[in-house]
């Protein structure tokens, strides 16, 4: 065995070992296609969450997004009550009791009028 195939086999266990202990942590890798709008609005992300200077990774900022977010999950929830058709909480509402909800179509349930709008946009507050 001559050095480069040497390398290149300890180069293949070291990879190994590496996803052996994520898998082990139970850490998942997953393709994300992104367009290019998508992408500059990443970038952006990765320089404005930064210490100023080098910008954060992009796998750093998408975990940071889904912490911030997942931190909001309960202000969200407790804005959105109840739906006053089925009286179950929001925003799974009466899917809960059926999947695609119970009430799906009705005019009056939660999911036919509303369940595009989760959270409002406008009403951050600076």
């Amino acid at each position: 065995m001559n050095k480069e195939e040497r390398i290149r086999e300890q180069g293949k266990r070291r990879a190994q070992r590496l996803r052996n202990r994520r898998k082990n942590n139970g850490v998942t890798s997953f393709p994300l296609p992104l367009d290019e709008q998508e992408q500059e609005r990443l970038d952006d992300i990765c320089a404005f969450f930064s210490h100023p200077g080098k910008p954060i990774k992009q796998a750093e900022a998408l975990q940071l997004l889904i912490h911030r977010i997942y931190a909001e999950i309960p202000t969200i929830r407790k804005e959105l009550g109840t739906c006053k058709h089925c009286g179950e909480s929001l925003p799974e509402g009466c899917a809960k009791l059926k999947p695609g909800g119970l009430f799906k179509g009705d005019a009056r349930c939660w999911h036919t009028i509303n369940r595009v709008r989760i959270f409002d946009p406008l009403k951050i507050e600076v």
